[in-house]
């Protein structure tokens, strides 16, 4: 048996035809994140019992394995953490890319969704100031999607131009009224513009899709409505528009971006929401301040049975909600969020940094006709090291 284990390896190395392998790069990042919410109001991710270790951990490896005539493969998985799963292993990247002569370049395979400012790196929290980018803009739940994009570099008029422009669709989990539900944005179109002079950036982003979210409570509900589809969220027309800024001057440093986000023809609110902040570096440390808001405006039903009594309408007792006042529930009010922080970098790839989160919201908080706004409040201390190797 031996001898026949040799001499097929003799046969590989010497008969076999050779081949080529590619030159592969790891890279990585990781990020420890430890939580605790000051208030008793249920209104943050953490707990204000304990600190929680793993609301917003997480380690990520990247590969890129360069083929030949400027092809290559990028690949990453992550681990993120949950206080109830720990951590759970996704494959968010995994797309081949080409040169397209000096300046340009196509992709295709799993992507990032070009929606914002840092969406290339939205999970490195090595890449900005924050532990974690404002929930205010970056509100959406899903980040990737499978397709092609093309991306072209320019200089014109003075500026340092960027186009990104990416066609798809996603599948994945997409929650409404918190229940999961598995869900679809077909025919997805996303388009990313930036242009830097100097110190300073400007981007806008516009995308759109078809979105289909076959949620039971939009089911349920549109029974209820004159117009059913006007309820459900059966391939509707949905759409994302951005835009944002930074500029440096000196040791300051100055950020806005703003969204819209809307689904027409369904229970979806219209949201619209964004920031604005501003940053000191004194050596190794930055200091910052960040206010954030969003509103959430609930569509409205006409009909027979709007405002008719769910329980009776189904022949029981009555429950003191209609589909109006559901409607009002999965989207209603305001809420803001003023950051400050600080962030210390260890020399040139770690960082310690800690936040504190002034979270407040006015709004129903249950589906009763009868309820009226309120105001809850969070308090979250956040501690951080994050890394990239």
């Amino acid at each position: 048996m031996r001898n026949k284990v040799l001499w097929a390896l003799a046969f590989c190395m010497f008969v076999a035809p050779p081949f080529t392998v590619a030159e592969v790069q790891f890279n990585g990042f990781a990020s420890v994140v430890s939580g605790i919410d000051l208030e008793d109001e249920g209104q943050s991710s953490y707990g204000n019992r304990t600190v929680d270790n793993l609301q917003e951990s997480k380690v990520a490896l990247q590969w890129t394995a360069d083929i030949e005539k400027g092809l290559r493969f990028v690949g990453q998985t992550m681990a993120r953490g949950s206080a109830t799963t720990g951590f759970s292993l996704n494959y968010d990247w995994a797309y081949f890319d080409f040169n397209v002569g000096d300046s340009a370049k196509f992709k295709f395979g799993r992507l990032r969704i070009p929606f914002y400012k840092y969406s290339d790196y939205l999970d490195v929290g090595y890449a900005y100031h924050w532990i974690t980018p404002p929930q205010d803009m970056y509100s959406l739940s899903f980040s990737n999607m499978d397709g092609v994009s093309y991306q072209h570099n320019l200089e014109m008029a003075g500026m340092e131009h960027a186009l990104n422009v990416a066609l798809g669709t996603y599948q994945g989990i997409l929650t409404l009224g918190g229940v999961p539900a598995n869900s679809a944005l077909e025919n997805l179109i996303a388009i990313n513009w930036s242009a830097t002079k100097g110190d300073h950036e400007f981007s806008a982003a516009y995308a759109q899709a078809d979105v289909y979210v076959p949620a039971a409570a939009a089911v349920g509900l549109s029974a209820l409505a004159g117009t059913p589809r006007d309820v459900l969220i059966d391939g509707d027309y949905g759409f994302f528009v951005g835009v944002g800024y930074k500029g440096i001057f000196g040791d300051i440093g100055v950020f806005f971006e703003y969204s819209i986000v809307q689904v027409d023809d369904s229970i979806f609110a219209d949201t619209s929401g964004g920031y604005l902040g501003g940053s000191y570096t004194m050596g190794d440390y930055t200091y910052h301040v960040t206010y954030g808001t969003r509103k959430a405006e609930e569509k409205s039903y006409t009909g027979p049975l709007a405002d008719f009594d769910i329980g009776t309408a189904g022949g029981g007792a009555a429950s003191g909600s209609t589909l109006n006042s559901n409607a009002r529930l999965l989207g209603n009010g305001d809420n803001s969020t003023i950051t400050l922080g600080v962030r210390k970098d260890i020399g040139i790839s770690t960082a310690l940094k800690v936040d504190l989160d002034l979270y407040s919201e006015d709004r129903v908080q249950t589906d009763q006709v009868t309820a009226t706004s309120e105001t809850k409040k969070a308090t979250t201390l956040k501690f951080a090291i994050e890394t990239m190797f």
